[in-house]
């Protein structure tokens, strides 16, 4: 399967999202309630049952986890060096920094669904529960630190991470899931991924010339991308065969790093008072540019 051939359904269906948004007369709340329905309900579901219902130990993808954490942890520190770029605003740098280092759920599963099947979707989602959490700490953190905002209440409410600690206690656990409980939230997280490839369409934006953005907030921005869908992606390709991760693993390790930015990094900055539009636009400009990294990385690792 050529990489044009794996990646088109997904791009497909996050330009139909655009094309909607722009073409269909639904009012602004339409579009915001479902993208709430997918970030607050369906997609912490489809984590859930992914994790619970996953085979093999956690143990198991252990080195998967260290190579992703490890490019990820890099990446954070380099967003952390961008605060130090020249005549940026504070609050778009609180607010951007999170894009360099938090990856597209939507895509990443349902690349790992065409990569590997049941096998793959197994193994991203155990390596993707213990990154979350993690990722939306480092997420949040320099919100609180720049602006007003309590670290721990935006931790304890955040939906993604309840699902993913929740799966994993479940599975330590062993608590057992009545099939028609597990069938219904199956079924609710199969709605997840199609939803939320359309939502990213659909919430695609490009700044206009009287949002004010400012040349060092274009440099800010073109380095919290560059971090992202560059250097991330370098250090795993790196990373994976000095530890030992080669085939579908390492291929999965090196698609996560690749994925463009998460669109609830939006949702993020907008509930804690951050510049919500500019990291919109950077969402914009990091799914645009994947377009052409992406491919690039997964045929190196292929």
């Amino acid at each position: 399967m050529s990489v044009l051939e794996l990646l088109g359904p997904e791009f497909a269906l996050m330009a139909l999202g655009f094309a909607l948004r722009r073409s269909l007369s639904w009012p602004e709340a339409g579009w915001v309630m479902l993208e709430k329905l997918n970030y607050f309900i369906l997609f912490p579901v489809l984590l859930f049952v992914s994790i619970v219902r996953a085979p093999g130990q956690v143990q198991a993808v252990a080195p998967m986890m260290l190579a992703a954490g490890l490019s990820a942890s890099a990446a954070f520190a380099l967003s952390m060096m961008c605060r130090w770029i020249p005549r940026i605003q504070v609050q778009r740098f609180a607010s951007g920094a999170q894009t360099a280092f938090r990856f597209n759920s939507y895509l990443g599963l349902a690349l790992a669904e065409r990569l590997g099947g049941a096998e793959g979707v197994a193994l991203f989602s155990i390596m993707i529960a213990v990154l979350i959490p993690c990722l939306n700490v480092a997420a949040v953190y320099p919100m609180a630190k720049f602006g007003q905002q309590t670290l721990w209440r935006e931790l304890a409410r955040n939906p993604l991470i309840i699902a993913t600690l929740g799966g994993l206690l479940w599975r330590a656990l062993d608590g057992p899931l009545p099939e028609i409980v597990q069938s219904s939230l199956s079924r609710l997280g199969q709605a997840a991924l199609p939803l939320g490839l359309l939502c990213v369409g659909a919430a695609l934006r490009w700044p206009r010339a009287q949002q004010g953005i400012s040349v060092g907030d274009r440099w800010l921005a073109l380095g919290l991308t560059s971090i992202k869908l560059i250097v991330m992606p370098a250090i795993a390709i790196v990373l994976c065969p000095l530890l030992g991760i080669h085939g579908l693993p390492g291929l999965l390790v090196v698609m996560y790093s690749a994925l463009p930015t998460s669109p609830a990094s939006y949702v993020l900055a907008s509930r804690m008072g951050g510049d919500g539009l500019f990291v919109a636009q950077l969402i914009s400009l990091s799914l645009l540019a994947s377009a052409f990294t992406l491919p690039w990385w997964m045929a190196w690792a292929g």
